[in-house]
C-alpha cells in the first residue's frame, strides 16, 4: 500500500460509473463543471450491471396513444407498488423518459429492431401498456461511456470509495483507494453522486456460488452503506426482490421470457400463475416469483419454464434475447444438454438482492427528492441505489436527473468547502493496513457466508419477529468480528470493505422488516406473523437513519414525499 495519499479537486464526484453514474456526469460535463468518476471496474464502457448488454428499455415513447402518456403511466404507480412510492419523484423520473430516451439514441444506441426498422415494443411484469422495447443493446453502456470519456471526465478505475467527507450534513468529497496500485486519494468535490446499485451477494442461492448471482454480484451496498453512516436517510430497506432462473445458473431473462409469451408449469403441467394474479404471466414480478415460491411449498415442485407452445419465430427470437444479457446462457444450456425449445426447463428462485421488490418506481436504498438530493444536501444518489427506481432506464432517467441537480446545486453555492482532514484520511488508512496486517483473521469469504446463512434462515421470503430478532443479534455480532477480518493482498481489502457494506445493510434490511409489521407485496416483504397488508396503518415508508446504538427508524406517510422527512422541500429543476 502507498505510503501517500493524493488529493484531487472537482466539481463533482461520481461513486460507480454503470448507467446511473455515466448518465449523472453527462449533463455536469456539458455544463463545464470538472468530473471525477471512481469505478471498482477495469474498462468504462463495460462496467456496471448491463456491462456485457441488455436486452430491454422502459420508457414512455409519447408516439399519441393514451397509455403512452406519462399521465397514464403515473395514474398506474399507486397500484404497480402496492402504494407505497413517491410519487412525486416517480413522476418527475416518468415525465422525463420521453426526453432521456431520445438524448440516448443520439449517443448511437439503436433502439430499433434489424429486421422491421421499427421499435419492437412488449408488455410485460404488471405494466399497463408496451413499456419495453426489446432490442440488441450489447454496445447499450459502451455508447454512454464513449460520451463520458469525450466529456473529459477523469475516470479513476479500479479504485473503492470507502467513506464520504460530510460537515455539518453537507457532503464534500470522499476517500478512495487503488486496489491494484495502493494509492488513496481525498478528493474533495462540491457534490458527490452515489450511483454503486443495489446489494447483491447477501443470501444463498440454488447453485452454492456467491457471485453466480442474478444481478452484478460486485454491486454490494457500498453506496447505501456509506451514505447511511455519513447521516442520509434511507427507506423501503425492509422490501428485497427475487427472480425465477434455470436450475444453477443465476441470470437475467425472465422479462424476455415472459414478454415473448413463455409459461410456467408445475411437476402436474398446470400452468399456475392465473391462480395468483388475473395477468398469468405478466404479472409483476414480486408476484410471479412468490407464486413459484408458493406452489414449492404447496408440493407442486419442481416448477419448469413452458416454451414448446411458441412458435418458431418467436423462440429463435428469446434465444438472440437471452443471450444479450448473459452471453454464457446457450452454453449453460448446451452443457446441460437441454433444449428449452422441445423440452421443459427446471427453474428455481434466485438469491435475494436489496434493491426495487419486484416492483418498478419504487427503489430500496438513499431517500431522493425530485432532484435526486439525499438528505444529506449535496450528495445525491440515482439507481438501484436510490428509492426511485425502474430497472435500466430508472437508472439511465434518474442519473441524468442528478447531474442536472448537481449543476443547479454547484452553481447556487458559494463559499470555501471545508479542507481534507490529514487526520481523517490516515484513519481510513492505517484502519486499511490492520486488514493488510492481520495473520489469524477470519477470511472475507466466511464473513460473508455468515451473513448470507443469517439472511436466509431468518430474513428471506418468508419472515417473523422472532427470527429477525435472531437475525438482527447475529448480525451484530458479526460486525464486532469486522477489525479482525484478514485481507491477503489490495484485492482482498477491497473484498474486506464490501463484506462489511454487505453486513451492515443485512442489519439495516433486518431491522425494517422488524418495524413494518405487516405483509407488502408478497414474498418481497412477507411477515408470517402479519401475513395480511394492512393500509390502516402501513401505507408508510419505513425511514432508516444511523442511530447511536445502531439504524434508528421513523415512519411517514405515503401521501407524503420522502423528501419531507429531510426537513427541507426541493423545487423541481427546470
Amino acid at each position: 500500500m502507498s505510503d501517500n495519499w493524493t488529493a484531487l479537486e472537482t466539481d463533482l464526484l461520481v461513486v460507480g460509473g454503470g448507467v446511473a453514474g455515466t448518465m449523472a456526469a453527462i449533463p455536469a460535463l456539458e455544463a463545464g463543471l470538472k468530473v471525477v468518476i471512481c469505478e471498482k471496474g477495469k474498462v468504462l464502457d463495460h462496467c456496471g450491471s448491463i456491462g456485457c448488454g441488455v436486452d430491454h428499455y422502459l420508457t414512455v415513447m409519447d408516439t399519441g396513444p393514451e397509455w403512452d402518456t406519462p399521465e397514464f403511466l403515473i395514474k398506474h404507480v399507486p397500484e404497480l407498488t402496492d402504494y407505497i412510492v413517491d410519487l412525486e419523484v416517480a413522476g418527475r423520473v416518468i415525465h422525463e423518459m420521453p426526453r432521456i430516451f431520445r438524448k440516448i439514441e443520439s449517443f448511437g444506441v439503436d433502439f430499433k429492431d434489424r429486421r422491421t426498422g421499427d421499435y419492437y415494443r412488449l408488455r410485460s411484469l404488471g405494466l399497463p401498456g408496451t413499456y419495453h422495447i426489446n432490442f440488441d443493446g450489447t454496445d447499450f453502456k459502451k455508447h454512454i461511456g464513449e460520451r463520458v470519456r469525450k466529456g473529459k471526465a477523469t475516470v479513476l478505475m479500479r479504485t473503492m470509495v470507502v467513506q464520504l467527507l460530510v460537515e455539518d450534513n453537507r457532503a464534500y468529497g470522499a476517500i478512495a483507494f487503488n486496489f491494484r496500485t495502493g494509492e488513496w486519494y481525498a478528493i474533495r468535490a462540491k457534490a458527490v453522486v452515489l450511483a454503486a446499485g443495489d446489494v447483491n451477494r447477501i443470501s444463498q442461492n440454488a447453485s452454492g456460488l456467491a457471485f453466480d448471482s442474478w444481478h452484478f454480484p460486485y454491486n454490494t451496498g457500498d453506496a447505501q452503506a456509506m451514505g447511511y453512516h455519513a447521516g442520509a436517510a434511507l427507506a423501503n430497506m425492509e422490501s428485497v426482490e427475487a427472480t425465477l432462473t434455470p436450475k444453477g445458473f443465476s441470470c437475467q431473462g425472465l422479462n424476455a421470457l415472459v414478454s415473448l409469451g413463455a409459461y410456467f408449469v408445475n411437476r402436474q403441467g398446470d400452468r399456475f400463475m392465473f391462480k395468483y394474479d388475473k395477468k398469468g404471466e405478466n404479472a409483476r414480478r414480486a408476484v410471479i416469483a412468490d407464486a413459484a415460491i408458493n406452489e414449492y411449498l404447496l408440493g407442486n415442485g419442481p416448477v419448469y419454464l413452458d416454451c414448446r407452445h411458441l412458435p418458431q419465430e418467436m423462440l429463435d427470437r428469446m434465444e438472440y434475447t437471452l443471450q444479450v444479457d448473459r452471453y454464457t446462457l446457450p452454453a449453460f444450456y448446451r452443457q446441460k444438454g437441454v433444449n428449452f425449445r422441445e423440452e421443459l426447463v427446471e427453474i428455481s428462485i434466485s438469491e435475494l438482492s436489496i434493491r426495487r421488490s419486484g416492483v418498478y418506481f419504487r427503489g430500496s436504498g438513499l431517500a431522493v427528492d425530485v432532484n435526486a438530493e439525499t438528505s444529506v444536501e449535496g450528495l445525491f444518489a440515482a439507481g438501484d441505489c436510490a428509492t426511485v427506481s425502474g430497472g435500466i432506464s430508472g437508472a439511465a432517467v434518474l442519473g441524468h436527473i442528478a447531474g442536472e441537480g448537481v449543476v443547479r446545486r454547484v452553481r447556487e453555492t458559494t463559499g470555501l468547502l471545508p479542507s481534507i482532514s490529514a487526520q481523517e484520511v490516515e484513519a481510513a488508512r492505517s484502519q486499511a493496513r490492520s486488514h493488510l496486517n492481520q495473520r489469524d483473521g477470519s477470511s472475507w469469504k466466511e464473513f460473508e457466508n455468515a451473513i448470507r446463512q443469517i439472511v436466509t434462515d431468518y430474513v428471506g421470503v418468508r419472515r417473523a419477529g422472532p427470527g429477525l430478532k435472531l437475525a438482527l443479534s447475529a448480525l451484530q455480532a458479526l460486525s464486532r468480528r469486522e477489525p479482525a477480518l484478514a485481507a491477503d493482498d489490495l484485492h482482498g481489502l477491497m473484498r474486506v470493505h464490501e463484506a462489511k457494506n454487505i453486513r451492515m445493510n443485512a442489519e439495516i434490511m433486518a431491522t425494517a422488516s422488524l418495524a413494518r409489521k405487516e405483509t407488502r407485496t408478497g414474498s418481497s416483504h412477507l411477515r408470517l406473523d402479519y401475513p395480511a397488508t394492512d393500509d390502516a396503518n402501513w401505507r408508510r415508508f419505513v425511514v432508516v437513519r444511523r442511530g447511536e446504538g445502531g439504524p434508528k427508524m421513523n415512519t411517514l406517510p405515503t401521501d407524503q414525499p420522502l423528501a419531507a422527512a429531510f426537513g427541507r422541500r426541493a423545487a423541481v429543476l427546470t
